[in-house]
């Protein structure tokens, strides 16, 4: 198991003019998550270099009747998405967000569903690893603000609704690539080093198992909950290699954020072009022990990489159900999983094993699955 708390952050914390604005950086987005009502919506306006492009994506799941209904526009010229330098002054066609800390305003408007939102952040703002997150031989400022209080409009199958609800943001912005995701940008071995260290300074080491898969570190899982009692959770995981769990949550419970690292295990997951995607993931800390799963239809977003290694950039996003325990205290609620993979000309390839009662093999490669058991006796 590998889960102690790191820190508490007060509520109340700083905030700079320019976490607000567009940074001079190779790739950058704004991103919106709520629960309202009988949906969820997820969004975000983002621009990149390297290809370049400008992508709105914009979705919103019907909770009660299992539709998703796909908003986005993609690889866009980057001049259609317009942004502010020292506040949040975004348009993109018809859609547009303005503000600044604490309190935005959000349209969105695209194939005939119109949403009107006011955001008001309640919780503080967070850097998570408290300041520059290494992605492969890259880097950003990872920010995000846990909770938020929305209320506006949605206009959906030709009706007008009147909502309130739980918000989360965040602004993500930094320099790397996922065509040439081992080209050095900036001084990134020095981040790479300090998250290490605080991480094996509170970790357990567990051997209970090896793993070594094609799940690589520069994908993610993500995902963001609200749970019936006011509480809120980042939650957040690279993959790798060899199978290191290396998962940070941050739990509001209104007052103060802990941030903690946790142990993760997929209970339940799928095979999408290549990709391991996990539907049901444990997730065990020093205070925190919960299960998310996805339980809705899934929205994904996938992109053909330039590289000859490299293949596929997938995202895969779902709404679901969250359920566990907080320092003793029994918590529900539903939850945004969203998770990311990049996939290589080998596909998805996996070699586990693991003791139960002897040898439990596991070895994957594509279109091809072979399990067995060495008894205790014969070892």
């Amino acid at each position: 198991m590998r889960s102690v708390v790191l820190a508490i952050i007060l509520v109340g914390s700083f905030w700079n003019i320019g976490y607000d604005g567009s940074h001079n950086c190779i790739r950058e987005w704004w991103n919106i998550d709520a629960f309202i009502g009988n949906y969820s919506i997820t969004a975000s306006f983002e621009y990149e270099k390297e290809t370049p492009a400008a992508n709105l994506f914009l979705t919103v799941f019907d909770l009660n009747r299992n539709i998703v209904y796909n908003l986005s526009s993609y690889n866009d010229e980057i001049n259609v998405f317009k942004r502010g330098k020292y506040e949040v002054n975004l348009s993109y066609r018809d859609s547009w967000m303005r503000g600044a800390y604490p309190y935005y305003r959000v349209h969105f408007e695209n194939k005939g569903i119109i949403i009107d939102m006011n955001i008001r952040a309640i919780g503080p703002p967070v850097f998570v690893a408290g300041d520059i997150l290494p992605i492969g031989m890259g880097y950003c400022k990872y920010l995000f603000i846990p909770k938020c209080k929305v209320n506006g409009e949605i206009f959906i199958n030709n009706e007008t609704e009147k909502f309130e609800g739980i918000g989360y943001f965040e602004h993500v912005w930094g320099n790397w690539s996922y065509n040439k995701p081992l080209k050095k940008e900036g001084k990134v071995i020095g981040a790479y080093i300090k998250l290490i260290r605080k991480w094996l300074n509170n970790t357990e080491i567990s051997f209970d198992k090896i793993c070594i898969s094609s799940d690589n570190p520069f994908g993610y899982d993500w995902c963001w909950a609200v749970f019936e009692n006011g509480y809120t959770m980042f939650y957040g995981a690279i993959p790798f290699w060899l199978d290191i769990p290396f998962g940070i949550i941050y739990f509001y419970d209104g007052k103060n954020i802990v941030e903690e690292f946790v142990d993760y295990e997929y209970l339940n997951g799928t095979i999408y072009e290549n990709a391991y995607i996990p539907t049901k993931i444990r997730v065990v800390g020093k205070n925190i022990s919960f299960i998310m799963e996805m339980r809705n239809k899934p929205h994904i977003y996938k992109d053909n990489l330039s590289s000859f290694y490299w293949k596929k950039l997938i995202l895969y996003e779902c709404p679901g159900d969250i359920y566990g325990f907080y320092k003793g205290e029994e918590i529900k609620g539903k939850c945004e999983i969203e998770i990311e993979r990049q996939t290589s000309i080998f596909g998805y390839i996996l070699l586990k094993i693991e003791w139960n009662n002897g040898l439990e093999i596991t070895i994957i490669f594509p279109k091809l699955e072979i399990r067995f058991h060495i008894p205790t006796f014969i070892i």
